[in-house]
């Protein structure tokens, strides 16, 4: 299994079927998918924050362009809770699962989402995608 695509997200929570044309809810699945983002929600988990923390900006700034007509808004809880079902499918592929809410920490200075999930490595779900950091030599100039 690859990453985790808009599809995935609406397959596998048909209650947020409403949000399937949405660009904005598209627009954010893609933001949240992109490895330097995945590996900001792993890192954030990892230390027991919440996954969210270091993008909520990022993803209320989607709803935040007044030039544009938005069919959602961050307003609703139900949208807000659908941000967060994408956040654990995008992680689902890395064997992540949510393990409890927590509210976002003040720095995070999100101005919508007051508490988010913080997820933590399952070793009974087979992970089909991994983060690799690894260390390696450069070529060595003189």
């Amino acid at each position: 299994m690859p990453k985790a695509i808009f599809e995935d997200f609406i397959k596998q929570n048909p209650n947020c079927k409403k949000f399937e044309h949405d660009d904005d809810m598209q627009n954010i699945f893609h933001f949240l998918s992109k490895d330097f983002i995945i590996v900001q929600l792993i890192d954030m988990s990892e230390v027991g924050k919440p996954a969210l923390a270091p993008v909520v900006e990022n993803v209320e700034h989607f709803f935040t362009d007044t030039n544009k007509e938005h069919t959602n808004s961050l307003d609703d809880n139900f949208t807000k809770q659908a941000v967060g079902l994408m956040i654990k499918t995008i992680l689902e592929p890395f064997g992540y699962v949510v393990w409890k809410q927590k509210d976002l920490p003040k720095n995070s200075h999100a101005t919508k989402f007051q508490s988010a999930s913080v997820y933590r490595r399952d070793i009974t779900k087979k992970a089909t995608m991994r983060v690799a950091k690894y260390v390696e030599e450069v070529g060595c100039t003189l």
